[in-house]
């Protein structure tokens, strides 16, 4: 059964603007290595979308892995995908907008495909669990592995990060945030993918849309 709250969120506009446009309040989402609710997973093969789809890897190759891809909370029907840069020089060294290493995929929820060419084999599949819809506070409060909506928490506070997408209006949709790895999410002599991180995703945001979701940068410790 589907958290109540998570629910009421999906269909109430208030909520939705607080999330997204006043800011007050976010979806928090952990990992869960066996409850398989149909919210996306981290880890494992890459969504069987891309089966067909090697023009969309034109400029990536085979140096890129699949990280992980969650449903949109917005619309079930659609669903958001994250490769990385295989080398970790590859994504440190691009790492802000406009020149972010880290690809991202809006497209249909898809399954999991069957072959394994773009799987990170470092990492342990586990799936992401149902929403809670929380305050500001309480999200700052607890460990998340998602979080959707409301304002970023920064490992840097630093401006320059954001200028530049807020200068082409794109606005904070959610972060990704490796305190909220499980333990035995990662094989044994296995990098965290981002140095103890947070990877931040940005989109162009309005009251009833959200558009050209994009890695807008990453932190790390």
């Amino acid at each position: 059964m589907k958290n109540p709250d998570y629910v009421i969120w999906i269909n109430n506009m208030e909520n939705k603007n607080n999330i997204l446009v006043e800011r007050k309040e976010s979806i928090i989402f952990q990992l869960d290595k066996n409850q398989n609710v149909g919210n996306g997973w981290i880890g494992g093969n890459a969504p069987a979308y891309f089966d067909d789809k090697s023009d969309l890897f034109s400029e990536i190759g085979s140096d890129y892995h699949f990280y992980l891809c969650f449903v949109d909370p917005l619309d079930k029907n659609k669903m958001v995908s994250i490769f990385i840069p295989k080398e970790y020089e590859n994504r440190v060294s691009k790492n802000i907008y406009p020149n972010c290493s880290l690809y991202v995929f809006e497209h249909p929820a898809s399954k999991e495909s069957l072959y394994s060419t773009y799987t990170e084999f470092g990492i342990v599949k586990h799936y992401i669990s149902e929403g809670i819809f929380v305050s500001e506070e309480q999200a700052f409060e607890t460990p998340f592995f998602i979080k959707f909506g409301g304002n970023p928490f920064h490992i840097q506070e630093e401006e320059y990060y954001y200028t530049e997408l807020e200068k082409d209006r794109y606005s904070f949709l959610c972060q990704i945030d490796e305190d909220g790895y499980p333990s035995g999410l990662f094989h044994s002599g296995t990098s965290l993918p981002f140095g103890f991180g947070a990877v931040y995703l940005y989109a162009i945001v309005t009251e009833d849309s959200i558009k050209n979701p994009i890695v807008g940068y990453w932190q790390y410790s």
